[in-house]
């Protein structure tokens, strides 16, 4: 008679599907989780501030701006009758401000224009909104939100830099660098300063706060005359508008004096890359989205 031998009890090797999944790291848990909406209006005032330091200098010195698209893309139109004609290729500086405000990809070749602009219409700030929409929850999440702010930053202190160093000709006190031979490295700051300003206003729609576009007032003035309930004691809405008009213009009175007194124009952009510091560490420190916030809009929530 045969003994069939003992059998030895293993244990079958884990599949994949039968591991736990990894837990993420409180660090990592903290960065992915959304904000809360609660005052998020406060960092876009500022942002509305930084734009008009950024605009008033940059227009003083090159004659273009880098927030406000609307008067760049006057214009690059009136560049098509040789116009301004003390500054033959301020068209120029208008479409790089546009481009790269619009889209992350910079022009290859003069050929490539018309296909920049098709480009700039359809995408719009398309490298901050998919940067910002990578981690989830929409783009309300503390590390898309500080890391955008990073970028912009960086992009404020490079330019600052360049200023700085004299690399790019600035406005000596009141009076303006010669407009003749042009100066095409002037396209450089321009570039990197309408690049981040893409930013901010994604920001806005991610947040859910249109009434505060923090780069432009166009459209707030139209809605500001145009509420119905312009003069009741209880609109925060028509209160975030307000305080953007004010934002912006002292933001471009700050501007405008800093880059004619002895600081110079470089210190403009020194000062708005230091707030987006600031503000990369108010929304790395920002509260967590609480529950029945998910998604939450203007239309729904009366404070700031």
């Amino acid at each position: 008679m045969i003994t069939p031998l003992p059998t030895t009890s293993e244990k079958p090797s884990p599949t994949p599907s039968s591991l736990s999944p990894p837990h993420r790291s409180p660090l990592l848990t903290h960065l992915l989780t959304p904000i809360t909406p609660t005052l998020t209006s406060l960092p876009l005032l500022l942002s509305t501030f930084i734009s008009g330091l950024a605009d008033s200098a940059s227009y003083n010195a090159w004659s273009a701006f880098v927030s406000m698209q609307t008067g760049n893309t006057v214009f690059l139109a009136l560049g098509a009758s040789s116009q301004p004609l003390t500054r033959p290729y301020g068209w120029l500086k208008s479409l790089t401000s546009i481009v790269f405000f619009s889209t992350s990809r910079p022009p290859t070749a003069p050929l490539a224009i018309p296909r920049m602009l098709i480009e700039a219409t359809v995408l719009g700030c398309a490298f901050f909104a998919r940067l910002m929409r990578a981690p989830g929850h929409g783009g309300r999440t503390r590390l898309a939100l500080a890391g955008s702010f990073a970028i912009q930053a960086a992009m404020m202190f490079t330019a600052a830099g360049l200023a700085t160093g004299k690399v790019v000709p600035t406005p000596d006190g009141l009076v303006s660098p010669p407009a003749n031979p042009p100066m095409f490295i002037e396209l450089v700051p321009l570039a990197l300063l309408a690049f981040q300003a893409g930013g901010q206003i994604v920001a806005s729609r991610v947040l859910g706060h249109s009434e505060i576009p923090t780069t432009v007032l166009t459209s707030v003035y139209c809605d500001l005359t145009s509420d119905a309930g312009v003069l009741k004691g209880d609109n925060a809405v028509r209160d975030r508008r307000l305080m953007g008009v004010v934002c912006l213009v002292l933001g471009g009175i700050v501007g405008g004096w800093v880059s004619r007194s002895e600081a110079g124009l470089g210190t403009v952009f020194w000062v708005g890359g230091g707030l987006k510091c600031v503000l990369v560490g108010a929304w790395l420190g920002w509260g967590a989205e609480r529950e029945g916030e998910e998604g939450k809009g203007n239309k729904r929530r009366r404070g700031w």
